[in-house]
């Protein structure tokens, strides 16, 4: 079943993040995702010659903290994408996590990533060359404390004495979701140790990402994997039509989770959308 939600940047300035939620469920959507950007450093916008961060990212909210307003007041699916995981204590944000999944019953996910800012992610102590395998070495032990009775785990970075933490998320954890672009190194760490994908830059319609699913699908089955990788793909906003033709191909292509990504929009810009959304879903269910 695919489940059809919302990815705004939730900010200060965007149309409220709780209305948003409301609205998302009185159309009979089921999932909204947050991205996560702690602060951005002055001189860090222009990221490469041709490519500027965007400035929502210095006004978006604390996702795991909005997430938790959601999940309180409604009955969406919430969780993160993609969320800046190096740059936490593992320790605690796999308390918070479990936590959130705990007291919502379920209804977490944790997309994760490695970033682009390097003075962002110089300023939490990440070596910009190494965060994928800090992400990586943050999700093993944040696995191991919701997994294990008596959490232990050693890595290059990270490091967890046997250690007790209650409560558990519901089994097996949250699934963590690598967001990235395509290509063999990041299909080698969604098999290695996370539970699916979030295509970065793609959407369901998007001609190459057929092949992409299909290679991601066999290595995952040669692993001896079981079941198929959970695939979220984030669509544009478009008129009613073009809506369901992105959510129609990405039904056609197994993908379990479709989000309209929604930026800072503010509320007459927004509803619009989300109405056409949900005309959208419904005719193609």
């Amino acid at each position: 079943m695919t489940l059809v939600g919302i990815h705004p940047t939730a900010t200060d300035l965007s149309m409220p993040v709780l209305d948003l939620a409301r609205e998302a469920v009185a159309r009979g959507l089921g999932s909204l995702t947050l991205p996560e950007h702690t602060h951005v450093p002055v001189g860090s916008l222009q990221i490469s010659g041709d490519w500027r961060m965007a400035e929502r990212y210095q006004r978006a909210l604390d996702p795991y903290i909005a997430a938790a307003f959601v999940a309180a007041t409604t009955t969406l699916e919430v969780g993160t994408a993609i969320s800046l995981v190096a740059q936490h204590d593992a320790i605690a944000l796999a308390k918070a996590v479990a936590t959130l999944d705990h007291l919502s019953q379920g209804r977490v996910m944790l997309g994760v990533g490695f970033g682009y800012n390097r003075e962002e992610a110089a300023d939490h102590g990440v070596p910009f060359g190494q965060r994928a395998a800090f992400v990586e070495e943050t999700v093993r032990l944040m696995r191991a404390l919701w997994t294990e009775e008596k959490a232990a785990y050693e890595g290059q970075f990270k490091r967890l004495p046997p250690s007790w933490s209650w409560p558990k998320p519901a089994p097996p954890g949250p699934p963590v979701l690598l967001g990235g672009r395509g290509g063999e190194r990041n299909f080698e760490r969604v098999v290695s140790w996370a539970d699916g994908w979030i295509p970065m830059g793609e959407t369901p319609a998007d001609a190459p990402l057929a092949g992409e699913l299909a290679e991601l699908r066999t290595r995952w089955t040669d692993a001896g994997r079981d079941g198929e990788p959970r695939i979220c793909c984030f669509l544009r906003p478009a008129p009613q039509d073009e809506l369901a033709r992105q959510l129609q191909r990405g039904a056609e292509l197994g993908v379990q989770r479709m989000e309209v990504l929604l930026e800072d929009r503010r509320r007459d810009e927004v509803l619009p959308v989300l109405d056409a959304l949900a005309a959208a879903a419904a005719a193609v269910s």
